[in-house]
């Protein structure tokens, strides 16, 4: 089975060989703990942009096998090493930012974190495919459950989810858990508001609210569950951005300057303190890539609006 991982990991193995190697993990225990072990290396492989730095990416490597060895946590064997190396130089240039964040807390899961501005993408073990938007964690087991695959999910994602009919995916939130087969959705929930919503646009989804005895709605593509008034509302809804999953462009129309300011607090974890409420009630048109500064993209919005803005600290702006 080592050709199978290799492929795996490099992304070049076929549908049927996949389902092959899920079926070789659940019966071989010592094949099962390899896999985790190369997957943690490959959800750390995530953190990284895309063109290729070999030199950087050997640096990260000394670093994964130092971090290994002091937690006692990944214990990666000369073969793993060797996955890791190529997984490492395919993927290419490690991120320069120290915000980065994968916490590994045991053997069992991995947490994945994207810091403010950045944007982090994952495979996870099941072939299933996340785009982590900033000021974001997932919590994702090494290896899945053969009946069901559990993630946690704590801020927004947008996730690609690989078909198995016989092991249903769910995406758990602070409140509500999102149950899927096979099929792409957005979910945004981060734990300290009150906002949620879930936009389908492929296949089906069911949301449950676990403080209502699971009780629920169905989701068919074009649209999205969203909570009024403490319950959950279906609406009808086009998914507008699927250039932010492929380039990092977040695209808005006719949207109040109020709800660009939160998502604007959550990806840049700052505080916006509007003197004049009614500033709130504009609407702007326009695109921003998520590695924009959160100054130039307050001073290309003041271009077309009525507003001032005053940067008073790292964390705090005042809009006038």
């Amino acid at each position: 089975m080592e050709e199978y991982l290799h492929n795996y990991f490099l992304g070049i193995m076929t549908d049927s060989e996949k389902e092959r190697l899920f079926k070789e993990l659940e019966k071989d225990a010592a094949l099962k703990e390899e896999f985790a072990a190369l997957q943690n290396s490959m959800a750390l492989s995530g953190l990284m942009e895309e063109e290729g730095d070999k030199r950087m990416a050997a640096v990260k490597l000394k670093e994964l096998k130092r971090m290994a060895a002091k937690r006692r946590v990944l214990r990666l064997s000369w073969k793993m090493v060797k996955y890791a190396a190529m997984i490492l130089l395919v993927v290419g240039t490690w991120l320069l930012s120290k915000e980065y964040n994968l916490d590994i807390y045991s053997r069992e899961y991995t947490w994945v974190q994207a810091p403010k501005g950045q944007r982090v993408y994952v495979t996870l073990a099941d072939g299933t495919t996340v785009w982590l938007n900033p000021c974001t964690r997932l919590k994702v087991p090494n290896v899945f459950d053969a009946r069901q695959r559990i993630v946690e999910l704590e801020g927004e994602g947008f996730f690609k989810v690989m078909k198995n009919a016989e092991a249903p995916f769910i995406v758990k939130t602070d409140k509500y858990d999102i149950r899927v087969l096979g099929t792409e959705f957005n979910v945004f929930a981060y734990p300290d508001r009150d906002d949620f919503e879930t936009e389908l646009v492929t296949g089906s989804v069911y949301i449950c609210d676990r403080e209502e005895n699971g009780q629920g709605i169905y989701l068919k593509p074009d649209e999205k569950a969203i909570v009024l008034n403490g319950r959950l509302h279906k609406l009808s809804s086009e998914y507008k951005q699927r250039q932010l999953q492929t380039n990092g462009i977040y695209t808005f129309g006719d949207q109040p300057f109020g709800d660009l300011l939160k998502r604007l607090e959550l990806w840049y974890e700052v505080k916006f303190i509007v003197k004049n409420p009614e500033i709130l009630k504009q609407v702007y048109n326009g695109k921003f890539r998520q590695n924009d500064s959160i100054e130039s993209i307050l001073q290309a919005i003041k271009d077309v609006g009525k507003f001032q803005y005053r940067i008073l600290s790292d964390k705090e702006i005042e809009i006038f």
